[in-house]
């Protein structure tokens, strides 16, 4: 169990990217936490969204399903969405889930933040 407990931050940049940072453990008792902070973003079909990962711990198979269906719900508009995580327990998990051959994924931030600007 974790000693962090689970949180979401959401904030809007000034150029209508919409970054989410998840502390903690994104599992199946706190995806759906998550989920609700991601749906109003995700019903703009031409959103650009960025998950910070920097700070999250360990990601179950619910929290590789709610990404991955958010990029899907993304991808059938004109949304993008990015992944920054600088963790190698948590991008060795995407690697081996094939999430990053869809979904870009970066260690820093600024690069995430730069592939939706670019």
């Amino acid at each position: 169990m974790s000693l962090v407990p689970f949180e979401v931050k959401s904030e809007e940049l000034e150029d209508g990217i919409r970054t989410f940072t998840v502390r903690g453990e994104l599992d199946m008792g706190t995806a759906p936490d998550l989920e609700r902070e991601l749906e109003p973003a995700l019903a703009d079909s031409g959103a650009s969204i960025m998950l910070d990962l920097s700070e999250c711990e360990f990601i179950d198979s619910t929290g590789i399903a709610l990404i991955v269906r958010a990029w899907r719900q993304l991808e059938q508009g004109d949304g993008r969405l990015v992944l920054c995580s600088p963790n190698l327990q948590v991008r060795r998990l995407l690697e081996i889930t094939g999430v990053d051959s869809s979904i870009p994924v970066h260690e820093q931030r600024d690069a995430a933040l730069a592939e939706l600007r670019g």
